[in-house]
């Protein structure tokens, strides 16, 4: 499943205690030691307005991170790349490369969209057509052949890779642009068109972006 709000807050309770992040400033936790200190890792105060349920579901009081009751296994959102990958790598897993999360959405049966039967309605993806209009508790919907949840729908995933055009040759187990100035969005969201959770569909933002449908999921090599 993507990663929830409950698993992200004891990521950062841990990564509180070790000195790896600080204590959240004006709303938004930084890192504080590693290969991303300075940068900002989710943004506790998101919110917008014309979505009632867009606020960030992680908060903080009295030293310690905390999830709003109801909300624990929602996805985590205004999470940004930065702060994806270091919960990942705290826990000895990474990103999805987008080579891996392209093949994973196809279920194995090269499927348009990362659903049990690789087509989409509102009774197997969270996207536009629902109304519902936030993330839902991962796991709502049917899984995918590999077993995988909301891979279409629900919270727009971060990938590993920089965002570049494909390769021209046939290449294995492609690992990405080798620089860039943004990373790999997949998956579609509880706000996007049928068009965007397509398995072949790709988005991209800058690294240090923190939006209300953005999230993550996980991978062990």
């Amino acid at each position: 499943t993507e990663i929830t709000n409950e698993q992200y807050a004891a990521y950062l309770n841990s990564a509180l205690t070790s000195g790896d992040i600080n204590e959240p400033s004006r709303g938004s936790v930084r890192g504080k030691t590693g290969d991303y200190s300075g940068n900002e890792y989710i943004y506790l105060a998101g919110y917008y307005s014309q979505y009632p349920d867009s606020d960030c579901k992680i908060v903080y009081s009295s030293g310690s991170f905390d999830v709003k009751s109801g909300y624990e296994k929602w996805p985590v959102a205004w999470v940004t790349w930065y702060g994806s990958k270091s919960f990942a790598q705290y826990y000895g897993l990474d990103l999805p490369r987008e080579a891996e999360w392209g093949y994973a959405a196809r279920g194995g049966k090269q499927y348009k969209y990362g659903t049990a039967d690789g087509t989409i309605s509102t009774s197997t993806v969270n996207y536009l057509d629902t109304g519902i209009k936030h993330p839902v508790a991962v796991g709502s919907y049917p899984k995918n052949p590999f077993g995988l949840y909301d891979i279409s729908g629900n919270v727009l995933e971060w990938c590993n890779d920089w965002y570049g055009d494909y390769s021209s040759d046939s290449v294995t187990n492609p690992t990405g642009a080798i620089t860039g100035s943004s990373r790999v969005l997949r998956g579609g969201g509880w706000g996007g068109e049928a068009v965007y959770c397509r398995s072949a569909n790709r988005g991209h933002h800058v690294s240090g972006i923190m939006w209300l449908p953005l999230g993550f999921r996980v991978v062990s090599r």
